[in-house]
C-alpha cells in the first residue's frame, strides 16, 4: 500500500499519525514488510513513476499533523482543511496545501528549534550531491511558469528565496521519513522501496546531467523508453521517458546510479527495481512515433553496473521485477547476483492446474499496483469456456474448493505456502475489494489511477484472519 492511500485529511494520505497506525496494524498481523511505489514528487496524473527527481521527496506525504507537533505550523490551519474538505476539490486542497508549506517555510527560521535548524544545516550538506541541483531546477521552473526546461529562458536565474524554500521542504520530508522508518524498524518491519527504471525528461536529473541521456545538441529527446507489443498491448506501450546513454555511465564508473542506490537505501530496507529487463535490454522508439510497433531493442550494460554496485546493493536488499519479456539473458543476469524474481498469482493461475508453487528465490505476490484486485479479476472470468486451457471462474473456485466470498483468503494463503522468500498482498486483497478500488491499469491516462484510498480501518475479524494464514504458513518471524 502506498502511502498516499492511507485514510486521514488532506485529499491524499501522507506519513503522520494514519501512516503509524497503519505500521501498528502491519505488526498487530504478524506482517514484517510495507511494500510502497517510489516517493518522489509525481507529475500532474499523479503518477509515482513519473517524478522531478529521483532523489527529492513527495511534499504532497508531509503530514501536517506533524509539523503542529514540531512547532512549525499553528493547529489552525489543521481546522481550516477540516471544515473545508468536503467543498474543496483534490487541487484545490493540494494548491492550498503548498501555500501553507510556503508559509512554514518563511517562518521556519523563526520557529524552528534549534536542534531543527542544526539538523536542517547537516541536511543541506549531506545531500548536496542532488539538493542543490534539484532546488535550482524547482526555482527556474517556478520563474518560467511551470514551462519544460527545454523551453526556460536562459536570462532567468534561480532565485535564493526559492531555492532555500525547496530546501527547507525537502528537509521537511525527510525528516518525517526518517522519523517514520525509525518507527518501522521499532516494529521489526522492513520497507520495500521502488526504483523506476526511468526518469522523467522534464526532471532535475536530466536537466543536470544532460550528458547521460540520448539527447540531440539542443537538448531535446532523440528516442523515448516503452515496450514492444504483446498479447495485453496491441500497439505496445509508450512510456515517453528519456533513455540512458550508457557509454557516459559507465565512463563515470555509474557514480549516478550509486547516489542512487544509496540515497535509497537511506529510506527504505530493500528496493524493487522496476522494469529489470531493461537491465538488460531495452527497448527504443523513434521520438515522433505514436506507438511502439517501430521500436528496437538494444543493449544495457546491466552486468557491469551490478558489479560495480557491490558495495550497495546485494541479493539482500533487492527484488527484481523480471515480468514481460523475459529472455534468457534477463534470467542469466539475475541469477549471477541471486536477486530474487516475481511470481504473480493472477499470471499463474492461468496455468491451473499445472502451476508451480514452489519456486525458489522469488517473492509471490497476489497482485500488484498495476493488476485488478483479486475479486475484481475474479469478475472478469468466464463462466464456463469449452477451451480446456481457458481460466474460467468454475475452474478457479473447483481449485481452491471454496465460494467466491472466500477467495481472497484463499488465494492469500495460496500464495503464503509458495516457497517464494517473501509474501506481498495487496491491501485491497486483504479487504476484498473489487475493480473500483483498482490502483492503476498501465497504458492509461486516468484521473482513477493512483487516486484510490482506504476509507475503512482494519477491522479485528481481518486482522485475525491475516495473522492465522501467517502464523499457519510458518511466516511470521
Amino acid at each position: 500500500m502506498h502511502p498516499t492511500a492511507l485514510p486521514g485529511l488532506g485529499g491524499i494520505g501522507d506519513i503522520g499519525p494514519e501512516a503509524y497506525r497503519f505500521i501498528d496494524d502491519l505488526s498487530e498481523m504478524g506482517q514484517t514488510f510495507w511494500q510502497i511505489l517510489p516517493i518522489g514528487p509525481v507529475d500532474r496524473y499523479g503518477s509515482p513513476y513519473s517524478s522531478s527527481s529521483t532523489f527529492a521527496g513527495n511534499e504532497f506525504l508531509i503530514s501536517f499533523d506533524l509539523l503542529v507537533k514540531d512547532g512549525l505550523l499553528d493547529s489552525s490551519y489543521l481546522t481550516k482543511i477540516i471544515d473545508s474538505y468536503d467543498s474543496m476539490s483534490l487541487s484545490d486542497i493540494l494548491r492550498y496545501k503548498l501555500l501553507i508549506l510556503r508559509e512554514v517555510s518563511e517562518n521556519f527560521d523563526k520557529n524552528c528549534s534549534s536542534d531543527l535548524s542544526s539538523r536542517f544545516s547537516q541536511f543541506c550538506i549531506d545531500q548536496s550531491f542532488w539538493l542543490d541541483d534539484y532546488a535550482i531546477y524547482c526555482s527556474l521552473k517556478e520563474l518560467n511558469n511551470d514551462k519544460s526546461w527545454i523551453d526556460w529562458d536562459p536570462n532567468i536565474y534561480a532565485s535564493d528565496v526559492n531555492v532555500r524554500y525547496v530546501k527547507i521542504i525537502q528537509f521537511i520530508f525527510h525528516d518525517q521519513w526518517r522519523r517514520l522508518h525509525r518507527y518501522c524498524k521499532s516494529k521489526k518491519i522492513k520497507i520495500i522501496g521502488d526504483m523506476p527504471i526511468y526518469v522523467g525528461y522534464d526532471s532535475a536529473d536530466v536537466y543536470s546531467n544532460q550528458e547521460l541521456f540520448q539527447l540531440n545538441i539542443s537538448g531535446e529527446m532523440k528516442y523515448k523508453s516503452g515496450c514492444p507489443p504483446c498479447e495485453y498491448q496491441e500497439n505496445g506501450q509508450v512510456w515517453g521517458n528519456p533513455l540512458y546513454q550508457w557509454e557516459e555511465h559507465e565512463k563515470s564508473e555509474f557514480i549516478w546510479w550509486k547516489n542512487r542506490f544509496s540515497k535509497l537505501l537511506e529510506m527504505v530496507d530493500l528496493i524493487r527495481l522496476d522494469h529489470f529487463i531493461g537491465y538488460h535490454r531495452y527497448y527504443r522508439i523513434p521520438v515522433n512515433d505514436e506507438t511502439a510497433e517501430n521500436g528496437e531493442w538494444l543493449n544495457s550494460p546491466g552486468d557491469k553496473l551490478f558489479s560495480k554496485m557491490t558495495s550497495v546493493i546485494h541479493k539482500g536488499n533487492i527484488i527484481s521485477e523480471d515480468l514481460g519479456n523475459v529472455t534468457k539473458g534477463v534470467t542469466k543476469l539475475r541469477d549471477k547476483y541471486k536477486y530474487p524474481g516475481m511470481r504473480v498469482l493472477q499470471f499463474d493461475l492461468k496455468n491451473i492446474p499445472n502451476i508451480d508453487n514452489d519456486k525458489n528465490n522469488s517473492v509471490v505476490y497476489t497482485g500488484t499496483h498495476d493488476n485488478d484486485t483479486i475479486m475484481g479479476w475474479f469478475s472478469t472470468l468466464p463462466e464456463l469456456d469449452s477451451n480446456p486451457e481457458t481460466l474460467t471462474k468454475e475452474k478457479l473456485l473447483n481449485f481452491f474448493k471454496c465460494t467466491s466470498d472466500e477467495l481472497n483468503w484463499k488465494v492469500i494463503d495460496y500464495a503464503m505456502s509458495s516457497g517464494g522468500n517473501i509474501c506481498i498482498i495487496p491491501i485491497q486483497d486483504i479487504l476484498l475489494l473489487d475493480s473500483s478500488s483498482r490502483f492503476n491499469t498501465p497504458g492509461t491516462l486516468s484521473v482513477n489511477n493512483w487516486a484510490w484510498r482506504m476509507d475503512e480501518q482494519l477491522d479485528c475479524d481481518t486482522k485475525s484472519r491475516l495473522i492465522e494464514i501467517t502464523k499457519k504458513n510458518n511466516r511470521k518471524i
